[in-house]
């Protein structure tokens, strides 16, 4: 592979130590000489975003480190986002936001074809390109360009209820040399590449982007994931972020299943929080930290107090008696048996009730 992935921004050696630490992750293709890396759980749990782990997502390489397909860089939620990130003041631009899967355009050799984030095989990514081989004929990838769609299908609903519709919509068409949009609209990224079908709207607001939502009177019932804001810079990568409703976030939420009981039991059994992280959009994964945070501090801290309060006085009815005078005299005798604590310290720190999300948690 070359040494640099893009001129001035990325070092292929930087992105293979990030592979090396399990932030990005790579796929190759199953027959074409491609291969496409994107920003892993761990990425977004450590919160480890780096140029190379914000563009490395759904980014497509040929087996020599050639760019041939580059989608938007990763992009935050205003819930993620202060204002020191951005320059409030400069001119924006807002597309709805759609409920579905990232679609990225390319040819695998036989045909167009589409992949999602992470992967060129996906149940979402098979279904797009079936979609798009027998509804849009004709229609090509176009060399030096990256046409990015939102995948709606009826299995992929999580939220939003689009009916029956199988479709793509296209939301913008990336320049693989410059990595912002080919054109200011996503209906004129449409005609650019010849793309005859649906695109995603796009509004007209003159307000500040914290007051976006209501601006617009996006509806705040559920119906609507929100919107996206691109900045419009003179020079350089667009940057996008993400406003979503409240409604939304909460019904999210609740039809993943996720609460602190879920997070604890994970915890209590010894098990990876990764499947926990697939099922959530990564604006909680601030608060799946904090519940994480706060158990593993909880379950130190009466550690701590039990090996501080630990004494053996030889007889074990006075020990006993000394036990009853402590905190956790339960810890202490397991301590005492040389057993394991670990459970009744975990019932200790059980969340009470389910502890519930709160969309300003994020």
């Amino acid at each position: 592979m070359s040494a640099t992935l893009v001129k001035g921004e990325i070092n292929l050696d930087k992105v293979r130590a990030q592979v090396e630490q399990g932030y990005i992750s790579i796929q190759k293709h199953p027959f074409a000489d491609l291969y496409i890396y994107n920003y892993t759980q761990r990425a977004q749990y450590d919160w480890h975003w780096t140029e190379e782990t914000k563009t490395c997502r759904g980014l497509i390489l040929d087996g020599e480190g050639n760019i041939i397909q580059r989608p938007f860089p990763k992009f935050f939620s205003a819930d993620q986002t202060s204002p020191s990130d951005l320059i409030w003041s400069k001119p924006f631009t807002v597309t709805a936001k759609l409920d579905g899967s990232l679609g990225i355009l390319y040819d695998d050799g036989i045909g167009p074809a589409i992949a999602t984030r992470g992967s060129f095989i996906s149940s979402q990514a098979i279904r797009a390109t079936e979609i798009l081989r027998a509804k849009y004929r004709g229609f090509t990838a176009c060399f030096g360009l990256t046409a990015l769609f939102e995948i709606i299908l009826p299995e992929n609903r999580i939220v939003c209820d689009y009916g029956d519709k199988e479709d793509l919509v296209l939301l913008t068409v990336i320049d693989n040399e410059t990595g912002s949009d080919a054109e200011d609209t996503p209906r004129a990224c449409a005609d650019l590449i010849g793309w005859p079908s649906e695109v995603v709207e796009q509004f007209s607001a003159t307000c500040k982007p914290s007051d976006v939502l209501s601006a617009l009177c996006i509806p705040d019932d559920g119906s609507v994931e929100g919107v996206v804001l691109r900045f419009d810079y003179p020079k350089g990568r667009h940057t996008r972020m993400k406003v979503k409703t409240d409604e939304y976030k909460r019904l999210h939420k609740l039809l993943t299943g996720i609460n602190a009981r879920h997070i604890w039991e994970e915890m209590k059994e010894g098990r990876s929080l990764d499947p926990i992280l697939e099922r959530v959009p990564d604006e909680y994964f601030n608060w799946v930290r904090k519940i994480e945070r706060t158990l593993r501090d909880s379950y130190g801290d009466i550690e701590a107090k039990c090996k501080a309060d630990f004494r053996d006085l030889g007889d074990r009815k006075q020990t006993a008696l000394y036990y009853q005078s402590c905190l956790y005299p339960a810890v202490l005798f397991r301590m005492l048996d040389g057993k394991d604590y670990s459970e009744i310290i975990w019932k200790q720190i059980k969340p009470k009730g389910d502890a519930p999300f709160r969309c300003g948690e994020v």
